[in-house]
């Protein structure tokens, strides 16, 4: 009898294993390259029409790719001065889920996955108060991850909110390299 007690408590603590708990991602703007411009004001300008269809997922996150791109430049972009108008046009900020086959997949790999892919494309341009375009630069980001077709929501949510904190961490180096390229002299 104690042998059947022992066993059931020796099963009873391996079923109790804690469960892997991942930690959701916080999106911190300070981490990206922050901007001085040499203008009087910012003016944001939404371009990109939301699509709702398949295989476009982005309005069903609770803060839209291009509502991040917003935030980042609301966070990170400053004006400096009493002249010219900085502008930026979100252009796209699209994020799409697919299916493909895992051709590759082994007897106990998932064969169907998914394909998250997020693009996006920003233009700045910096006009002089008269409305003359001073300078320009066309700014994207293209990037994608893969997950099984079972996994949980928040495995699910965490994928995506990492996916798209990383490309905006690659729009905000690229915007980097090309507003000192394009704009250095406007850039504080």
């Amino acid at each position: 009898m104690k042998i059947f007690f022992y066993l059931y408590l020796f099963l009873f603590f391996i079923s109790c294993q804690p469960i892997e708990k991942t930690e959701s991602l916080i999106f911190d703007n300070d981490q990206f390259s922050k901007f001085n411009i040499l203008s009087n004001s910012i003016d944001i300008k939404l371009i990109f029409e939301k699509k709702i269809s398949n295989p476009y997922i982005g309005h069903t996150l609770d803060i839209s790719p291009s509502e991040r791109i917003i935030n980042w430049v609301n966070d990170n972009f400053r004006v400096i001065g009493n002249e010219n108008k900085f502008e930026i046009r979100i252009i796209d900020a699209s994020l799409t889920q697919t299916h493909f086959e895992n051709e590759d997949a082994n007897n106990f790999d998932e064969k169907t996955n998914y394909k998250y892919e997020l693009f996006y494309l920003v233009e700045f341009n910096l006009y002089e108060n008269y409305g003359n375009l001073i300078a320009s630069t066309i700014v994207e980001s293209n990037r994608s991850t893969t997950s099984g077709q079972y996994i949980s929501i928040e495995q699910k949510e965490n994928i995506i909110n990492d996916l798209v904190y990383q490309s905006l961490n690659d729009l905000s180096k690229e915007s980097q390299r090309l507003l000192i390229k394009y704009m250095g002299d406007y850039l504080v």
